[in-house]
Protein backbone atom coordinates (compact mmCIF):
# COMPACT_ATOMS: atom_id res chain seq x y z
CA UNK A 1 0.00 0.00 0.00
CA UNK A 2 1.24 3.32 -0.91
CA UNK A 3 -0.11 6.37 1.44
CA UNK A 4 0.08 9.70 0.64
CA UNK A 5 -1.05 13.10 2.95
CA UNK A 6 -2.15 15.97 0.80
CA UNK A 7 -2.65 18.92 2.68
CA UNK A 8 -3.45 22.48 1.78
CA UNK A 9 -5.25 24.10 -0.65
CA UNK A 10 -5.85 21.19 -3.59
CA UNK A 11 -6.20 23.99 -6.38
CA UNK A 12 -4.84 24.51 -10.36
CA UNK A 13 -1.47 25.02 -8.79
CA UNK A 14 -1.54 21.90 -6.80
CA UNK A 15 -3.04 19.89 -8.65
CA UNK A 16 -0.96 20.44 -11.91
CA UNK A 17 1.81 19.78 -9.10
CA UNK A 18 0.32 16.56 -7.92
CA UNK A 19 -1.11 15.31 -11.12
CA UNK A 20 1.92 13.23 -12.64
CA UNK A 21 3.36 11.73 -8.98
CA UNK A 22 -0.36 10.97 -8.37
CA UNK A 23 -0.59 9.37 -12.09
CA UNK A 24 2.58 7.38 -11.50
CA UNK A 25 1.33 5.85 -8.18
CA UNK A 26 -2.38 5.33 -9.78
CA UNK A 27 -0.68 3.05 -12.32
CA UNK A 28 0.68 0.64 -9.99
CA UNK A 29 -1.85 -1.69 -9.48
CA UNK A 30 -1.36 -1.92 -5.63
CA UNK A 31 -3.45 0.34 -3.26
CA UNK A 32 -3.00 3.86 -3.47
CA UNK A 33 -4.61 5.71 -0.03
CA UNK A 34 -4.61 9.57 0.09
CA UNK A 35 -5.23 11.23 3.14
CA UNK A 36 -7.00 14.35 2.36
CA UNK A 37 -7.71 15.16 6.16
CA UNK A 38 -5.56 18.33 6.14
CA UNK A 39 -6.95 19.62 2.60
CA UNK A 40 -7.94 23.03 3.33
CA UNK A 41 -9.41 24.20 0.22
CA UNK A 42 -10.44 22.49 -2.75
CA UNK A 43 -11.44 23.93 -5.89
CA UNK A 44 -12.83 22.58 -9.57
CA UNK A 45 -8.92 21.54 -10.67
CA UNK A 46 -8.74 19.28 -7.14
CA UNK A 47 -11.75 17.89 -8.03
CA UNK A 48 -10.77 16.97 -11.86
CA UNK A 49 -7.18 15.30 -10.33
CA UNK A 50 -9.51 13.30 -8.11
CA UNK A 51 -11.35 12.17 -11.14
CA UNK A 52 -8.27 11.85 -12.96
CA UNK A 53 -6.17 9.38 -10.44
CA UNK A 54 -9.93 7.50 -9.90
CA UNK A 55 -10.10 7.25 -13.65
CA UNK A 56 -6.05 5.82 -13.85
CA UNK A 57 -6.63 3.87 -10.86
CA UNK A 58 -9.53 1.80 -12.15
CA UNK A 59 -7.50 1.51 -15.71
CA UNK A 60 -4.78 -0.12 -13.54
CA UNK A 61 -6.48 -2.12 -11.36
CA UNK A 62 -5.47 -0.01 -8.54
CA UNK A 63 -7.35 0.69 -5.70
CA UNK A 64 -7.87 4.28 -4.48
CA UNK A 65 -8.82 5.26 -1.10
CA UNK A 66 -9.72 8.76 0.05
CA UNK A 67 -8.97 8.36 3.12
CA UNK A 68 -10.07 11.16 6.14
CA UNK A 69 -11.43 13.86 3.61
CA UNK A 70 -11.71 17.43 5.37
CA UNK A 71 -14.61 18.66 5.97
CA UNK A 72 -14.36 21.03 3.04
CA UNK A 73 -13.36 17.99 0.71
CA UNK A 74 -16.75 16.06 1.47
CA UNK A 75 -18.90 19.16 1.50
CA UNK A 76 -17.32 19.84 -2.31
CA UNK A 77 -17.49 15.89 -2.94
CA UNK A 78 -21.81 16.60 -1.95
CA UNK A 79 -21.92 19.85 -3.61
CA UNK A 80 -20.66 18.67 -6.98
CA UNK A 81 -22.66 15.41 -6.69
CA UNK A 82 -19.44 13.36 -6.87
CA UNK A 83 -20.05 11.02 -3.52
CA UNK A 84 -20.95 8.99 -6.04
CA UNK A 85 -18.47 8.87 -8.74
CA UNK A 86 -15.78 9.14 -5.82
CA UNK A 87 -17.80 7.67 -2.64
CA UNK A 88 -16.59 4.64 -2.90
CA UNK A 89 -13.41 5.44 -2.52
CA UNK A 90 -13.94 7.47 0.56
CA UNK A 91 -12.66 5.86 3.97
CA UNK A 92 -12.36 6.83 7.25
CA UNK A 93 -8.90 5.18 8.60
CA UNK A 94 -9.26 7.06 11.55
Amino acid sequence: MTALAVSGALDRIAAHELLPQLLDLASSGDILALDLSAVSAIDGAGLQLLLAVRREAARAGTHLALANPSPVVSEQLRVHHLEHVLGACVVCMR
